[in-house]
């Protein structure tokens, strides 16, 4: 086999692994752990911390604490090898770091120079082989060599650490399974049994979260945020509750750093973050139209109309509403994410007196909450219109294989519409676009994490889609207008970039969601199941999508008139875009 169709075909077989993560997710089992953490059990009852405050100087020495205890978790061969239970490792030196003039260098020195210089397990042969040209994101581990903070035994100590470069992580806290690029939290223990009062536990649970976004987030050098100063932050609010809900709203709280809205949170019950905000929901779909929010679809009689514009629910203005809302829930761009739109229009009782605006007028209505989960569908099923000339393609609502018979059915059509404001339900990155695309076209990068350096992301091949150059079928000669807005995300974005390669293609709509790539899932201490975005995804240039969006060509808003009257604006600009010719 050449080594151009070799390497494409294994790349063809990582990016259908690939596109499994991010429809589905990755599950993973919390219920067993590696053998060797288990043996000491000294913490199982209790980390044995009780703290109502702590000074400033305090909170930088923890915050020391965290990223020491991170590097190690990740670059020590100790640590990584499974052998040692390192939250509880944790648990063993906070008592000496918490004591009045405690010297925290010194400790941390004594703390993992104890741990000897362990053995490097043996490297496997790594499926991807990266180049210093090849980083997209590089590890922030400087802090680790500075004297000056760490005084110069520790400096030390660290600094050889940070060229371990261990490849084998089957036993670590983050695995790497065979070749497969992508890493898995499967080690990290839930602590089922957490009393929620144990300030030594729920410190784990920002250590924990802290280091995985400072070692395996892609999108770190585009949160926005400083996460150094994150953590100072999160340090006296992680131990300021001695209840559950103190513990999962600080955390919640502690997600939306990020801005990612493949980030959410699900607690020890099932229970997610818009339970919180009550168990009624609205049980209608809405947009946003001139910074205001507007009813656009009825699922329910509730009292609510098409048209209606929110201005109260109960006693709090929408206003109010959409910051305690941005508040807890992660958003990679403002009011994109899909637990916002969820967790929005919520009340604790079934009858809410809600203040609108209907028709120009200011009114309440009575509003009748529901228990059922109100999903954001357009509904409308892929058909021919326009008397056969077009066809409507909804992504959310494919079969599958169904994308084929379209093709061959609606072959002489005057165009297609590719609505992608849906869920793909079906792959169409690759499948449609060979029936769009003549030849292969470069439409995405994609960075992974260099699992011998945490903390290192790196760019592999461009990602391409289109005919394969060993196929001679003919193309689709008729225009192509997708539909994206704030509801395309993950998938739905990643599909864009590539059949906006489409010759004489229109993107119409609003800008994507922001949130791309896989979904990595891990827990904290509490049994409480949190994700992130796992891998980069790019355009051809590098130009990153997370907290950005796929940009349309062509900018529509819909408005009020056309939602009363019942129009799909988006659909109705598409049609007059094939039928000009664009």
């Amino acid at each position: 086999m050449g080594e151009g169709k070799r390497r494409k075909r294994m790349y063809l077989v990582f990016f259908s692994v690939l596109l499994i993560f991010i429809i589905a997710g990755y599950s993973t089992s919390q219920e067993t752990l590696q053998p060797g953490r288990e043996k000491k059990q000294d913490f199982d009852q209790g980390s044995g911390m009780k703290f109502s405050s702590l000074s400033e100087q305090k909170i930088v020495d923890l915050a020391k604490v965290s990223k020491v205890w991170g590097m190690v978790k990740y670059y020590h061969p100790k640590v990584v090898s499974g052998d040692i239970n390192w939250d509880y490792e944790l648990f063993r030196v906070m008592p000496s770091i918490l004591e009045d003039n405690s010297d925290v260098n010194s400790i941390l020195y004594k703390w993992v120079h104890s741990l000897g210089n362990g053995t490097v397990p043996r490297d496997l042969e790594q499926l991807y082989q990266f180049s210093k040209n090849s980083i997209q994101l590089s590890p922030t581990t400087d802090w680790g060599k500075d004297e000056e903070y760490l005084g110069t035994d520790l400096s030390l100590e660290l600094s050889k650490l940070l060229d371990s470069n261990i490849s084998e992580r089957e036993n670590a806290y983050v695995i790497f399974k065979g070749n497969s690029p992508f890493p898995i939290m499967d080690n990290e223990n839930p602590y089922y049994s957490m009393k929620f009062d144990d300030a030594g536990y729920r410190l784990l649970g920002l250590f924990r979260y802290w280091n995985i976004i400072e070692y395996y987030y892609p999108y770190k050098d585009v949160i926005g945020e400083d996460w150094d100063r994150v953590l100072l932050e999160f340090i006296p609010k992680i131990i300021d509750g001695s209840d559950y809900d103190s513990y999962f709203m600080t955390l919640s709280e502690l997600t939306t750093r990020i801005h990612d809205s493949h980030a959410y949170l699900v607690g020890k019950n099932k229970e997610s973050i818009t339970d919180y905000f009550g168990k009624y929901q609205f049980p209608v779909n809405f947009t946003e139209i001139n910074n205001q929010i507007v009813i656009s679809k009825v699922i329910n009689k509730c009292g609510l109309e098409v048209g209606d514009i929110i201005l109260k629910v109960g006693d709090n203005s929408i206003d109010q509403l959409l910051e305690e809302r941005r508040k807890y829930i992660s958003q990679s761009r403002e009011d994109t994410a899909t637990f916002f739109f969820l967790a929005l229009l919520r009340a604790h009782q079934k009858n809410t007196d809600v203040t609108i605006i209907r028709q120009g007028k200011t009114m309440d209505v009575s509003v009748t909450g529901s228990r059922q989960v109100i999903n954001f569908l357009v509904d409308t099923k892929s058909q021919a219109i326009e008397n056969g000339e077009i066809y409507y393609i909804n992504a959310g609502l494919l079969g599958k294989g169904e994308i084929d018979a379209i093709m061959k059915e609606w072959w002489n059509t005057k165009g297609l519409i590719v609505d992608l404001r849906n869920y793909p339900s079906s792959e169409l990155t690759y499948t449609l676009a060979q029936y769009l695309i003549p030849s292969e076209k470069e439409f995405a990068k994609v960075s992974l994490p260099n699992r011998a350096i945490p903390g290192e992301f790196n760019y592999i091949e461009t990602l391409v889609s289109g005919k394969p150059q060993d196929t001679n079928d003919a193309v689709y000669k008729g225009k192509v207008v997708i539909l994206i807005n704030e509801q395309t995300i993950s998938s739905g974005e990643f599909t864009t970039m590539s059949l906006r390669n489409t010759e004489n293609s229109i993107v119409l709509g609003r800008p994507t969601a922001g949130a791309d790539g896989n979904v990595v899932k891990f827990t904290f201490p509490g049994n409480i199941k949190t994700a992130i975005s796992g891998i980069g995804v790019f355009d051809p240039e590098n130009k990153p999508t997370q907290r950005i969006g796929v940009q349309p060509d062509i900018l529509l808003d819909p408005t009020i008139e056309g939602i009363i009257e019942g129009r799909d604006e988006y659909v109705e600009r598409a049609v007059e875009l094939i039928k000009d010719g664009y």
